[in-house]
């Protein structure tokens, strides 16, 4: 079995888990098991959030590289597929060539939901998270609509802002300020609601949580920095927030 096919799949396998929202500990563990279960010995893996590495020797020869995930995203539907087909390899269902050709396949995929029905649904969660932290039926649709307006900013800006934590403040901002147009015009509607629910899409829920699976799985750095991470993101929201809040004095 071909070394470099080997190092190629393993690799491709870890950036899919890794930049589509997987544990830095399930990247190490996915190729740790591809190399063995294709006959590498000394497999030694290491993942962080924006780098992999990989050796493993074979036929007495080591091999070792390294490659770079810059950019992240959130598809967990790409991780569980990556994550099945290997087991399937590992089960020995499919060949090492089958396998690469599988991880091509979903690292080129279109996503699972269109766009327009990821912009809906991070309206519906805005408006309805409203209602839960106690706001009335006036301020659903509003709620909603400043969610969506969140998530349209943030995707427009992504294009053109290679730094992730400003495309973040700036979408915060742009929905704190429509949520502030909103109960400016209309005075039943409760500012702190809709500023609650226009947020929503920018909280690191899956950030925080890949954070904490880090570091009680004992990967320091990777929790460290996944902790910092979602906390920047944070941190730009509230001062999002509390620019617009002072617009009110």
């Amino acid at each position: 079995m071909s070394p470099d096919l080997v190092m190629d799949t393993c690799l491709l396998a870890g950036e899919i888990m890794l930049k589509n929202g997987g544990e830095t500990y399930r990247t190490e563990e996915t190729m740790s098991w591809i190399a063995k279960a294709a006959g590498m010995d000394s497999v030694n893996s290491s993942a962080t959030p924006t780098s992999i590495i990989l050796s493993f020797r074979a036929n007495g020869q080591d091999h070792t590289r390294m490659i770079r995930t810059p950019s992240r995203t959130i598809n967990l539907s790409k991780v569980t597929l990556a994550n099945d087909v290997s087991r399937r390899f590992v089960s020995g269902d499919i060949t090492i060539y089958e396998a690469y050709n599988l991880f091509q396949q979903i690292d080129q995929g279109k996503p699972v939901y269109p766009k327009w029905m990821l912009h809906t649904a991070a309206g519906v969660a805005s408006g309805s998270f409203a209602m839960l932290a106690g706001g009335t039926w006036y301020d659903l649709l509003p709620s909603a609509l400043a969610g969506l307006t969140v998530n349209l900013s943030l995707q427009f800006f992504e294009k053109f802002l290679r730094i992730k934590f400003f495309t973040e403040f700036v979408s915060a901002l742009l929905g704190g300020l429509f949520a502030l147009l909103c109960a400016t015009f209309f005075t039943e509607l409760h500012l702190s609601i809709l500023i609650i629910g226009a947020m929503l899409p920018l909280f690191p829920g899956i950030a925080i949580t890949n954070s904490l699976r880090d570091l009680m799985a004992g990967d320091l750095v990777a929790g460290v920095s996944r902790g910092a991470e979602a906390l920047l993101t944070a941190l730009s929201v509230a001062v999002a927030t509390a620019i617009t809040l002072w617009f009110v004095r």
